[in-house]
């Protein structure tokens, strides 16, 4: 079986991140709740969408490193491993910011993997040729065809409920908080844990 994976929001989770960048350059109250969305729809509410858009920057580049994993995502990797399951890491992300400094994305993402053992032979193992950042959505979907995943998992509802999504794939949305309408024909988790269940066992 061969697994495909998206990366920003999937793998990585960066709630705690984008707070305490908000909250260190003043853009949010500090009570504000820790979730990525509640911060972006607050910045959006009082009209500072660019302050948003050069907040992403930051936290998708320079502090990237500062991202955790979502809770038994690692452990999800290990157990790849382990069972001899080919994995891919596909996600749809731009070279540099649309605002704010020109940080190379893609090289913050392959450092945040190298990091944390992706890479490594007695890490998880992960081939650097395994790992993808696709700069169209559209880039991304033929990816996943043309690797050959047999499932995928991603955070959002709209991009596997694409026309375009290889329909052989099984669709799995990573949706921890429950806050999405699943597509049909999408299998709906809301942990790793959950993810490892249905897919390892």
């Amino acid at each position: 079986m061969s697994i495909g994976a998206d990366f920003d929001n999937t793998i990585v989770c960066y709630d705690a991140l984008f707070h305490r960048l908000a909250v260190e350059q003043g853009l949010i109250p500090p009570d504000l709740p820790p979730r990525k969305g509640e911060i972006r729809d607050y910045l959006r509410r009082i009209d500072r969408e660019n302050d948003w858009t050069v907040l992403q920057g930051h936290v998708y580049g320079d502090r990237l490193d500062e991202a955790e994993p979502y809770p038994g995502a690692l452990e999800f990797f290990t157990t790849c491993r382990t069972a001899n399951r080919e994995v891919f890491i596909i996600s749809h992300r731009t070279r540099t910011p649309y605002l704010g400094p020109s940080y190379d994305l893609h090289a913050a993402a392959y450092r945040w993997l190298e990091r944390r053992g992706f890479f490594a032979p007695e890490g998880f193992g992960i081939s650097r040729g395994a790992v993808f950042f696709e700069l169209t959505k559209q880039s991304k979907l033929d990816r996943i065809r043309t690797v050959g995943c047999d499932l995928f998992i991603d955070d959002l509802p709209e991009f596997l409920a694409e026309p375009g999504f290889p329909p052989a794939v099984t669709r799995i949305l990573f949706d921890p908080n429950g806050s999405h309408n699943v597509p049909p024909g999408v299998l709906r988790t809301s942990s790793w844990a959950e993810i490892a269940a249905l897919v390892l066992q």
